[in-house]
């Protein structure tokens, strides 16, 4: 059973870095969607204008910000609870990539002021998140390296009596 958990978790894990990934692809004029509850890049021309083909699916920018807010979320929340360095250390570069892919949605949608504000909060949420993680982190290593330091000491220190 504890297997099973492991395995969720890493599936969990595994689509928010696939997430995260495609939003570090999004260009400067390039719309996004959720397409059977995964984040899609819009191609620019398949016959269908795009107005016409997100009409049709029902596409809207606050849905697709709404998952990419809770992608972010998702990310961040991990990482806070997370205790396996290598993981973590994915999560944190692809946040700080996703944020480059957010920066060409603002860009995008420049004329829509909620949408910009929303995005760029996101960005900040990123930032502050990943300096506070790494303060953390290099934080814990301290600790962790002290923490055996001290051991190895007492190991000799008791060899000598």
């Amino acid at each position: 059973m504890a297997s099973d958990s492991k395995r969720n978790g890493e599936l969990f894990i595994d689509q928010i870095l696939t997430s995260l990934k495609i939003i570090s692809m999004i260009k400067e004029g390039q719309k996004v969607c959720v397409r059977n509850g995964l984040l899609s890049l819009e191609p620019t021309s398949t016959g269908i204008p795009v107005a016409i083909r997100r009409w049709i699916n029902n596409d809207s920018r606050q849905s697709t910000l709404a998952y990419i807010k809770n992608v972010v979320n998702n990310a961040l929340d991990v990482c806070n609870i997370l205790t396996d360095h290598e993981t973590i250390e994915k999560l944190s570069k692809s946040l700080n990539d996703s944020s480059t892919g957010l920066g060409s949605l603002a860009v995008t949608y420049e004329k829509d002021v909620p949408i910009v504000a929303t995005i760029q909060v996101m960005q900040d949420r990123i930032k502050t998140n990943l300096e506070n993680l790494s303060y953390n982190t290099s934080r814990q290593m301290v600790i962790e390296n002290d923490e055996t330091h001290q051991q190895q000491s007492r190991k000799q220190n008791r060899g000598k009596c």
